[in-house]
């Protein structure tokens, strides 16, 4: 099944649903009156081409069956972390019993097996959500093997293992449609970079957020992917690139703001707090704007709940030492109904479109 298409169609549904709504209340409120005969001509029509939909793409025709979808997305990944341990688990259990030589052949097979699992199942348009779990696994068998097979033959821990797990990840997410491993592929690829940053300084690769602000760079350039080049956009995929880069933005402005003795640059720790501290909220604040001018509500979410939490350990900053604790909560409050009200004032004026 192609997935593009199966998309295209959730939305041809939803927009069928949208137009039977409003033409009910237009003819309630007498701004359209249909005779019977084309009453009945546009429902047969909508129904049938409903029918058809359901039938080819597996489409969710109503309301409960989109909330029912939701809860398999959650299925297919939990599932797949249950699969990755049960894997590892078992792996564990046996190892000591297996010839060493055949170590690194398992290794190896493991992801490969699990991919072409993957290929059969999207050649044979399997549905998302199997694919999804099938993806996910092979992408976590993957990350489970590099892993094991440094511990196998010694190796030296390196940033490069990042560029192979987030290089892996974002293929099979490109290759098959799947969002999930793609976000997983592009946060991997922030925290290369990041991990380079490190090292270059002559830190631990892993210790990424000792360093934080090596992730800015790579974070900034997944979120303006979708604006420089078309093809992330491709299967929706603008978006995944753009909540991955806030996510990778605003997590080390977050850590930064809390402790600015990570901070490279060379001035005092509480000094580049009040610097983040007001840089989290202005990127919060421009993702939360950016959200509306694209009709994303889930950019608009995240941008709003970072906006919230920059906002508190700001004010905490603030007034915590010296205002009494209701006082200061009532006073968090107090402002958060203010922009509330200004959100409210704003959002018409926005224009309002979906990414292409």
């Amino acid at each position: 099944m192609d997935l593009s298409a199966r998309r295209q169609a959730q939305q041809r549904v939803d927009r069928i649903h949208a137009f039977q709504g409003e033409l009910s209340d237009l003819e309630r409120e007498h701004g359209l009156e249909l005779t019977p005969e084309q009453r009945a001509g546009l429902e047969e029509h909508h129904r049938r081409l409903l029918a058809e939909l359901t039938a080819r793409f597996d489409v969710d025709a109503t309301a409960s069956g989109k909330r029912i979808a939701w809860g398999m997305r959650v299925a297919s990944l939990l599932g797949g972390a249950a699969f990755c341990a049960a894997l590892v688990l078992f792996l564990h259990r046996i190892w000591g019993a297996l010839p060493a030589f055949t170590h690194p052949l398992i290794l190896a097979a493991i992801p490969l097996l699990l991919l072409a699992g993957v290929e059969l199942g999207f050649r044979r348009g399997i549905q998302p959500y199997f694919l999804t779990l099938l993806g996910t696994t092979a992408c976590g068998a993957f990350l489970v093997e590099l892993n094991a097979l440094g511990s196998v033959f010694n190796l030296v821990p390196s940033p490069h293992v990042f560029l192979a797990w987030g290089s892996f990840s974002v293929l099979v997410g490109y290759a098959y449609g799947l969002r999930m491993p793609l976000a997983a592929g592009l946060l991997l690829l922030c925290a290369y970079a990041a991990a380079l940053g490190v090292s270059a300084q002559g830190g631990f690769c892993s210790n990424l957020l000792d360093r934080p602000e090596w992730f800015l760079p790579a974070a900034a350039l997944c979120y303006a992917a979708p604006s420089l080049h078309g093809g992330c956009n491709r299967h929706d995929f603008g978006f995944v690139f753009r909540g991955c880069g806030a996510i990778a933005a605003l997590v080390p402005l977050l850590v930064l703001a809390l402790s600015g003795y990570h901070s490279l640059l060379p001035w005092s720790g509480r000094t580049m707090e009040m610097i983040y501290q007001l840089a989290g909220l202005g990127v919060s604040a421009g993702v939360i704007f950016h959200g509306f001018r694209l009709g994303r509500s889930g950019l608009v979410n995240l941008g709003a709940l970072a906006f919230v939490v920059f906002l508190y350990v700001k004010l905490h900053a603030w007034w915590w030492a010296w205002m009494p604790k209701y006082l200061f909560f009532l006073s968090i409050g107090l402002i958060l109904l203010l922009l509330f009200h200004l959100f409210r004032r704003l959002r018409p004026g926005l224009p309002r479109r979906t990414p292409p």
